[in-house]
């Protein structure tokens, strides 16, 4: 192997790369990085064996190749390089780094030593836009929880029909959905459920892209490839392996209609919701109830080791009078996924679900 490498595409390609090799405990070949010269670019791959990261650099090959080194170790040497350009050397099982004033060596292990990845065997493209996914996921990421009994709700639901894409997560107490716009669609409506440690992953690499964004998908893996200008050369591969099982049936649990609703400034609802839950106690229960006449919401907590906290805020109440108690953690966690200035919880009694959403955006909800 012989090439030479703007320092900062190198850079920027090993900071995504090495992060999950910093999660991989279980081999020490997966604390590497695999660098692959061919053609004009240098390709990096990492994994941990449940998510796979590629990423293609330009790169002037003179001599093509492939080894394995350690990925934190390389990306805090290249970091720490001060030139424009490196050139990459290959020689007696090292490394070699050179620049205009620097020369560093470092051992490396065999390709072959490196784990196979698995390719998804699909020809059916998906396309949606990049702000689009990271946006949909920074809403649902926090919502599933950890389960061993109940593997299917530890991860993101993905739901593909016609021209629009549904995210959703639940942990059995809450649920969130977000509904995307698709750009292309592909030719066969189908789902998956995506594991968190992939969607954060996706969610941190994605945040850093713009344009569009390629998914395709099979029964057991799904690949996500930002598009790049060059249609043979993607920037950037991520391949993760899916959950097996069947998503619960969230969308009966949605509820369809209300007899209250309750607008109110988003921000404001936040802070009282906040100094409720320092008097909630042990139970994190926070009560909210309507004064229709006064045109004004109560919030309420009590807890004998603590003490009570009451609060009101002005809002516009459509329908009956209600009063509801909710976990106060879970309320600020629909809260603080929505971005505009009001939201509109709607409940049917102290018994039902609520759900929260922002005014003027029907893509996405919150129930709790």
């Amino acid at each position: 192997m012989k090439l030479e490498i703007f320092k900062e595409e190198f850079k920027k390609a090993l900071m995504v790369c090495e992060r999950i090799t910093k999660k991989a405990l279980g081999l020490p070949i997966l604390q590497n990085v695999l660098l692959r010269a061919e053609g004009n670019h240098l390709e990096l791959t990492t994994t941990n064996l449940e998510t796979t990261i590629k990423y293609w650099v330009l790169a002037k090959i003179e001599k093509g190749g492939e080894l394995t080194v350690p990925a934190s170790f390389l990306a805090n040497l290249v970091n720490l390089t001060r030139a424009e350009k490196l050139n990459l050397l290959e020689e007696n099982d090292q490394l070699i780094l050179l620049s205009q004033d620097q020369e560093s060596q470092m051992p490396t292990q065999s390709a072959q030593d490196f784990p196979l990845v698995p390719k998804v065997e699909s020809l059916d493209v998906w396309q949606v836009g990049v702000e689009d996914i990271v946006a949909g996921l920074t809403q649902i990421i926090e919502v599933p929880s950890v389960s061993q009994l109940r593997p299917e709700i530890t991860g993101i639901f993905f739901s593909f029909k016609k021209d629009k894409l549904k995210i959703a997560g639940t942990d059995s107490f809450r649920l969130a959905e977000k509904t995307i716009n698709i750009y292309k669609p592909g030719k066969k409506e189908g789902n998956f459920i995506l594991p968190q440690g992939s969607a954060r992953e996706i969610l941190n690499i994605l945040g850093a892209q713009k344009g569009q964004v390629n998914i395709c998908f099979t029964n057991n893996q799904v690949l996500f490839e930002v598009a790049s200008e060059n249609p043979l050369v993607p920037v950037v591969k991520i391949l993760s392996r899916l959950i097996e099982g069947d998503y619960p049936p969230y969308q009966e649990i949605i509820p369809h209609t209300t007899s209250t609703q309750i607008r109110v400034e988003r921000e404001a609802l936040i802070g009282q919701i906040k100094q409720a839950g320092l008097f909630a106690g042990k139970l994190s229960e926070v009560k909210l109830k309507t004064i229709i006449k006064d045109r004004k919401l109560r919030v309420f907590t009590q807890s004998p080791e603590v003490g009570k906290s009451e609060s009101f805020l002005s809002c516009q109440i459509t329908g009956a009078d209600l009063e509801v108690a909710f976990n106060y953690r879970f309320l600020l966690g629909g809260l603080a996924n929505i971005k505009g200035s009001e939201i509109v919880l709607e409940c049917s009694g102290p018994d039902k679900a609520g759900v929260i959403k922002p005014v003027g955006d029907i893509s996405y909800l919150y129930v709790l």
